[in-house]
């Protein structure tokens, strides 16, 4: 996907709707690899051209920046303000936001077609993961297991209780293609050092500093997640 340019009278209306959110942690911590997903966020900002960040209060006080890419996509960035393990709150009400602007821009269009939602949003949420090879990417069901990640399992949670994960499973079923309305994003950080699994030797390595070589994998991964997102959202 790359950004659109502004729309032209004849030409066709948004029909999907992506928000994308990223977990991770507030300053001092905003650069370590449990912040990752903060980082990849901003690279993709960059990528596709977007706005600048602003911060919003109706989008649980997180930073948001919105736009409209190829393929009649209107997508928007999303950093949770909300430490790592306490983000399941924000990202509910932020996705419940975007969910309720969104059907009110798509709910005259016509639905149907390859890969049309009819309004509904898929969420994707970025986060770093230590199971995964340091640098790379893994998409998968957001409802799958968090595999110990707090803030994986926070967000579950509270789409659970807040009776919106019922709401996309539904959408899932309507659409019927096979495709996800909530995906994970991990990104690799790998284990501490001697792959050691003791609780204060996991949380001193993912609140340490993101090495700078994992940084610049973290910007240049934009595009490769652009493009496996586009393989699961446009089926």
């Amino acid at each position: 996907m790359t950004v659109d340019s502004p729309q032209q009278d004849g030409e066709a209306d948004v029909n999907i709707s992506v928000f994308i959110a990223s977990l991770g942690n507030p300053p001092p911590h905003d650069q370590s690899r449990h912040s990752a997903g903060h980082i990849l966020l901003k690279a993709l900002q960059s990528h596709l051209g977007l706005p600048a960040f602003r911060r919003s209060r109706p989008f649980a006080n997180g930073l948001i920046s919105e736009g409209q890419v190829a393929d009649n996509v209107n997508i928007a960035l999303w950093q949770c303000p909300a430490s790592m393990n306490e983000s399941g709150d924000a990202v509910a009400k932020a996705y419940r936001q975007f969910v309720s602007s969104s059907t009110e821009t798509t709910k005259s269009q016509v639905g149907g077609g390859k890969g049309a939602n009819d309004g509904w949003p898929t969420l994707v949420v970025l986060y770093d993961e230590m199971e995964i090879t340091p640098g790379l990417l893994k998409v998968g069901p957001g409802s799958a297991s968090a595999k110990g990640h707090n803030g994986l399992k926070s967000v579950q949670q509270s789409l659970k209780t807040t009776g919106l994960m019922g709401r996309m499973v539904a959408a899932e079923k309507k659409k019927n293609d096979g495709s996800n309305m909530f995906l994970k994003v991990g990104f690799g950080i790998g284990r501490p050092p001697g792959a050691t699994r003791k609780k204060e030797d996991v949380a001193a390595f993912v609140l340490g500093q993101l090495p700078d070589s994992e940084v610049e994998q973290l910007g240049s991964c934009a595009e490769e997640l652009m493009d496996l997102l586009e393989e699961e959202i446009m089926k």
